[in-house]
Formats: C-alpha cells, sequence, structure tokens
C-alpha cells in the first residue's frame, strides 16, 4: 500500500564537525596492517609493496594522504582546488560516517554492550550479539562515508573526469570488526592506490580514482548486508544532511549522478486540439501538485482525496499525447517558479531496457530514485508505455520487460511507494491493451485521447498551421473565414469536467449497459446495494475486475469532489494560500471543495464515474482481442489475393 514516509531525521553540521579532527588525524597517517590471505586472488597488490621495503608477515605499514595530495598537486603551500575538494569530500564523509555509527550504537543498544565489555561485565552468551552489532555499525559508517564522498563530488569536473580510463583492481579487503578498524582499513588502500599504484599523477586521477574506490566500496557493503545482522536500527530509518539534498535511506545505494531535469518545448494546453478532458484532467493533476506543503512534507489533498500517483493518456498516434506531456510540464514549471520551488521534469530514458541480466532492474531503481525527493515537484511521463510495459505473458517479452515491471510494481504501491504528494507519474500510450494487467490496475485516473473530431477541431489545427503566414502577410492566405466561428474557441479549458458531461450517462458498450438494466430491475440506484450487486455482475462477466479496480473508481469520485479551480489570486499572492501553514491549507481547500458539490449529488457523481471507468476498462481488454482478430483477416485477405493470383498464372519473376 502506498504510505505517508516518516519524517527524515536531520543531521546538523556540527554532529559532523565533531568528529573533523579525528579524520584529518588520519588523513595525515594511516597505519594498517595488510592481511593477503583475505585478498581476492584476481587482484594485483603490488602496488602494496613499499619502495624501500616489501612488507613482511603481520606487519604495520603507514600511508600518509595529504602527502600524496601534496605531490599530486605539485605545490607545497596549497593543494590544487581539486585536490582540496576531495580530500574535504572524504573528510566530511568519514565524519558524517562516524556520527550515523554513534546514532546506531545508541538505538541499536550496542553502546551498552560496549560499556560492560568496557568494564568486564559483558556476559560470554551476549558476545555474538557485540561481535554482529559492531560490524553492522562498521558497515554503516563506511556506507554512509562513501555515499556521502559521490555524493559530494558527483559535479566537480564531471564531464572530465567521465573521460579519463583508469585501471582499478579493485580494493583488497574491507575490514569490519569494529569502526576504527573499519577506517584504517579503508583509507590505507586508499592511499596505497594515490602513492603507490603509478596511476594517479594528476588531480584529475586523483577524482577520478577517489570516485571509483568508493563506489566500488559501495558495492561491497550492498553484497554483504544480507549477512549484517541487527541492521534494523538504521535500515528503519531516514536521515537528511541539513541545507543539502543528502539523504540515507539505509544501505540503498543513491545515485552518483546529478539529477537535473530535462529540458522541454513550452507549449500551452491552447495549443492542443480537442481532447479536452484528458487537457482538464492533466492541468487539474498540476494544480492539486502544486498544493504540496514543503514544509510539512505532505499534500492536503492526500487527504481529500483525488490526488492520483498514476494515471494514463491513451490514443491512436497523432492525437496529442507527446504535446500533452510538454503543456503539463510547461504548467508545473511555470506554477514553480512563480512560488520558488524546485521542479523536476523526470521523463522515463529510453534506454532503460538493459541487455544484461539485472540491468534493467539496476536502471530502473536509478529512475525512481529522484521521485522519492520530498523537496521537489516532480512529472514522470513515460511516453510510448507499451514498449517497456508490455503484457508479461506475451510471448516474446524480453527479461529486461519483466524486471523493469517488477521494479514499477513495487514503487508505485507497496513498501517502496512512499507517497509525498508531491509527483505524478503518467503513462501514455497508444495501444493501451498491451500494457500489462498489474500495471494497468495501478492507474488510478485514465484519459482517452481521441484527438481532433469535429469540423471546428479541424479548421483549429489548420489555423495553428497557417497563422503564421497571417503574421508575413494578411493576404497571403487567400481563403474565407467561417461565418459562425471564431477560430480556436471550441479549444477553450473546461471550468470542471460537470460541463464535459451530461446528466444522463451515455453507455457506449452493450454488454456493459445490459449488465447495468439488469441490476437496475432489482436495485435502485440510489442505494448503496446498487453498486455492490453491479460490481458482482461485472466481475462474473469479466473477471479482470478486482478490489483494485474498485479503489480506482473511488479514486475517480474523490477527484471529480475536488474538481475546482484554484483562485487565480492565490497565484499572484501566495500568501492568500501557498504560504500559509498545512492544517490552513486544509480548511481552505474543505471549503472550496463543499462549494463544488452544489447542484451535485454524490451518488450521482459514484455512478457516472463507476460506469465510465468500467466501460473504460472492458474497451481496454476488448481493443487487443479486435486487432488480433483484424490481423488475422488481414493474413487471411492476403492469402487469398495470393492464391487467386497464383492460379491466374499472374506472377512476375
Amino acid at each position: 500500500m502506498e504510505k505517508n514516509d516518516s519524517a527524515l531525521i536531520a543531521i546538523k553540521e556540527q554532529d559532523i564537525l565533531e568528529h573533523k579532527d579525528e579524520i584529518t588525524g588520519y588523513l595525515k597517517q594511516v597505519a594498517w596492517t595488510p592481511d593477503s590471505k583475505k585478498s581476492k586472488s584476481d587482484i594485483d597488490l603490488s602496488f602494496l609493496i613499499a619502495t624501500s621495503k616489501a612488507l613482511g608477515v603481520n606487519e604495520q605499514d603507514t600511508i600518509s594522504i595529504l602527502k600524496s595530495a601534496i605531490r599530486i598537486s605539485n605545490d607545497r603551500i596549497l593543494l590544487s582546488n581539486t585536490c582540496n575538494v576531495v580530500l574535504n569530500a572524504i573528510r566530511r564523509g568519514y565524519s558524517l560516517g562516524k556520527h550515523m555509527a554513534e546514532l546506531y550504537g545508541k538505538s541499536s543498544g550496542l553502546e551498552l554492550l560496549k560499556q560492560k565489555n568496557d568494564l568486564g561485565n559483558l556476559h560470554q552468551s551476549e558476545l555474538p550479539e557485540f561481535h554482529d552489532k559492531s560490524q553492522t555499525q562498521t558497515a554503516v559508517l563506511l556506507f554512509t562515508s562513501a555515499s556521502y564522498i559521490l555524493y559530494d563530488l558527483k559535479d566537480v569536473r564531471a564531464d572530465e573526469a567521465s573521460s579519463i580510463q583508469i585501471d582499478f583492481g579493485g580494493i583488497p579487503e574491507i575490514t569490519l570488526t569494529r569502526p576504527s578498524q573499519g577506517i584504517q582499513s579503508s583509507l590505507y588502500y586508499y592511499g596505497a592506490y594515490l602513492e603507490r599504484s603509478g596511476i594517479v599523477t594528476s588531480d584529475l586521477h586523483l577524482l577520478k580514482i577517489t570516485e571509483l574506490f568508493f563506489e566500488r566500496m559501495l558495492d561491497e557493503i550492498q553484497v554483504r548486508r544480507e549477512g549484517l545482522k541487527y541492521s534494523e536500527a538504521f535500515t528503519n530509518n531516514h536521515y537528511k544532511l541539513e541545507k543539502t539534498e543528502f539523504i540515507i535511506q539505509g544501505f540503498e545505494k543513491q545515485s552518483s549522478i546529478s539529477v537535473k531535469g530535462i529540458t522541454f518545448n513550452r507549449i500551452q494546453m491552447e495549443d492542443i486540439v480537442a481532447n479536452k478532458k484528458a487537457k482538464h484532467l492533466f492541468k487539474r493533476y498540476a494544480e492539486r501538485l502544486m498544493c504540496y506543503d514543503m514544509e510539512r512534507k505532505k499534500n492536503p489533498l492526500n487527504e481529500l482525496g483525488g490526488l492520483p500517483s498514476v494515471t494514463m493518456a491513451d490514443g491512436k498516434p497523432g492525437t496529442g499525447k507527446s504535446m500533452l506531456i510538454a503543456a503539463t510540464a510547461t504548467i508545473l514549471q511555470e506554477k514553480c517558479d512563480m512560488l520558488g520551488y524546485n521542479f523536476l521534469f523526470w521523463p522515463m530514458p529510453e534506454n532503460i531496457v538493459s541487455t544484461y541480466q539485472g540491468g534493467t532492474a539496476e536502471r530502473a531503481m536509478e529512475w525512481f530514485k529522484p521521485m522519492q525527493d520530498p523537496n521537489k515537484i516532480i512529472f514522470a511521463p513515460i511516453d510510448d508505455a507499451e514498449n517497456n510495459l508490455q503484457e508479461r505473458t506475451r510471448q516474446g517479452v524480453s527479461a529486461g520487460v519483466r524486471e523493469f515491471i517488477g521494479v514499477f510494481l513495487r514503487n508505485t504501491e507497496g513498501a517502496y511507494a512512499i507517497n509525498y504528494g508531491n509527483r505524478l507519474i503518467s503513462l501514455f500510450t497508444n495501444i493501451p491493451d498491451q500494457i500489462d494487467k498489474a500495471v494497468l490496475s495501478r492507474i488510478q485516473m485514465r484519459a482517452s485521447m481521441n484527438g481532433a473530431s469535429t469540423s471546428e477541431d479541424f479548421m483549429d489545427q489548420d489555423y495553428l498551421w497557417w497563422r503564421k503566414y497571417n503574421k508575413i502577410d494578411e493576404d497571403f492566405v487567400n481563403l474565407s473565414n467561417p461565418l459562425d466561428y471564431t477560430y480556436m474557441d471550441a479549444q477553450k479549458a473546461a471550468l470542471s469536467l460537470g460541463e464535459l458531461t451530461t446528466d444522463n450517462y451515455t453507455f457506449g458498450n452493450d454488454e456493459v449497459k445490459h449488465l447495468f438494466d439488469s441490476t437496475t430491475q432489482n436495485f435502485d440506484v440510489d442505494s448503496h446495494e446498487f453498486f455492490g450487486e453491479f460490481y458482482t455482475t461485472v466481475l462474473k462477466k469479466y473477471p479482470f475486475f478486482s478490489s483494485r479496480d474498485l479503489r480506482n473508481i473511488q479514486k475517480a469520485v474523490d477527484a471529480r469532489i475536488i474538481d475546482f479551480d484554484l483562485p487565480e489570486i492565490w497565484w499572484e499572492k501566495p500568501d492568500e494560500f501557498f504560504s500559509k501553514e498545512y492544517d490552513t491549507k486544509l480548511l481552505i481547500l474543505k471549503k472550496l471543495m463543499k462549494e463544488n458539490m452544489r447542484g451535485v449529488t454524490f451518488g450521482q457523481l459514484r455512478l457516472f464515474e463507476a460506469l465510465n471507468y468500467i466501460e473504460n476498462a472492458v474497451r481496454i481488454n476488448q481493443t487487443g482481442i479486435e486487432r488480433e482478430i483484424k490481423e488475422r483477416a488481414k493474413q487471411l485477405y492476403i492469402q487469398k489475393r495470393a492464391n487467386e493470383t497464383m492460379l491466374r498464372g499472374d506472377i512476375n519473376d
């Protein structure tokens, strides 16, 4: 189930400064006794050999990371800017790691075990727990340190560093016995690369080897995390370093890539011809996202309902789906600029499906990670959704598609699906029936995009094309204008969904109408009993119908109840609403909701949305069957014509 996440635990700057001097000491000189028996056989350890002597068995060695940085900077007084940035990132990373290790020690009970051990009061039966928690504490320290170092360096000379190729052999050993040894061993091997590998000859090489080393350290901890005991005291909480976007969520690897929104062509909803309902719905979605409270990290419209987290627009090619994506992003960007919010336009990348086993899942998790950021308004469209979210039972569907669907389902409804109310994931597709059934069930609001269908629509679409010539020369387009129509009037935005519907529902599917009529013979539509019996009848006819569909119908009704415009004055003067505290905003929205319900009953909305949803679901389900029938008929027709041609002997070589 989707859930609101608990507040992030803040890490203050002072928490880091407390450990600064200790980590500085390690950077000046770190001592360690390398254990070649623990090292992996495929890693070349020759760089660990000191220039003056070979290391003997159990012999301690010392290395100075600071001296290596001075050598690389080629300046005994000042470090180069890059070297300085790298060393500061390492010092802050390990200082933060020390703080996180201390938090784990207190919350897990390890601190009490240490006190008993120091006093000689630790019972033998407590030793396994003591050692297990010490290992987990060390893993917390190293994982946090490496995560922050990569976060802090992700934008430093990124283009230059990406072009550097370095032969990195890996880390010989990761020691988790206790925190002090974890720090010493990791910094010793890092320093050995700088001092003795012979491959770090410039500050750009230093930056590259730092990223490679700590990226591998993260991987090593992740491999071991299943074996770490008593880790809940760390993984059950989320932490955020104040005044930054750095977040630690258990042993989940954070993206080392700088998250920057994709640029898009800005267009207005009015530039899209027809599709009034789809345009209205997506305008509403955008406005509802903007009600998100940055301080409380929640959206009051989540409490009122009607704020979908996954939506879909479907229609044949060329009906305006890609334009709708751009128009929705335009609204959100403009509104975010007005209110000073950060906006992330985060479309799914085209190369999400990998040919390597497990590669797609990793790419998908990287795509979903930025969507967990509670400090941004996020719009994440998936264009041509049928390509990467195909029905898994279809013949020939790749393992990569199955991996992506698995990640999608977990991140849209499940333990991973943290719903702050600040993001919208939207699917856009030409072939909705080919989308996986479990994915379709996650979609809470759907809109059909049929494109231009009236004389006015086609005239307006033409007008958007030829008006550029009119701007050059008014006499160039020498055709008469319509007598009783002003261009683009048909494309004006609807004020509400009620404006786009009639009091009496118009059925588009005879079978659904028959189910409705048969139910109304025995039950009044104004009763709860009617809906219970109607849904049961639908289920018998269409086995794909489920409780999740019912929840989606409920979500659609919620959306209709809050289908009101936000007053224009709010955008001009944010203090009227957006700058108010959360509880006040909730009260204001409740008042607007009640006003919006005047003239319409709950029962009318419920019936309309139930019928509309069920007809859409049936349409999508049957479209695939009809497409296969037409394709089969086409093949039979071609075969028939081919046979006739062959019998006539009308075949050219």
